[in-house]
């Protein structure tokens, strides 16, 4: 019984990492497929990429993020011209950035805000 508990436990160890994922998903109309925190090489951040689409019928021309990393919550904003359904891949950074460095998977990553070009913000 003591070998399958400590099999169960380093089972668990290993696969709980994997499964692990900031909580990302669609909000306001911008879909983020991946969002992760970019490390500076010297055990530092320096800001994140984030993948996402704008499923708005009008380009989003600026959209902010929400990030919770290491127990602080960051804003980061992209702005642009983001047509609906087209995958942008941006690293920003002009937040989160020389922060301890703990690891690619921020807590939580998500849309706080969209203005689009027609004047609609959500």
């Amino acid at each position: 019984m003591n070998r399958a508990f400590w099999i169960f436990s380093i089972l668990i160890m290993f696969v709980s990492p994997a499964t692990l994922q900031a909580k990302n998903g669609s909000r306001h109309g911008v879909t983020i497929v991946s969002c992760v925190v970019n490390s500076n090489g010297n055990n530092s951040t320096n800001g994140i990429n984030v993948v996402y689409y704008n499923t708005h019928d009008s380009p989003a021309t600026e959209v902010d993020f929400m990030v919770n990393y290491g127990g602080h919550k960051y804003i980061l904003i992209d702005h642009g011209s983001f047509s609906r359904g087209a995958q942008i891949n941006h690293n920003l950074t002009n937040a989160l950035t020389g922060e301890p460095w703990d690891g690619p998977q921020p807590k939580l990553c998500a849309v706080k805000r969209v203005t689009l070009a027609d004047g609609s913000v959500y």
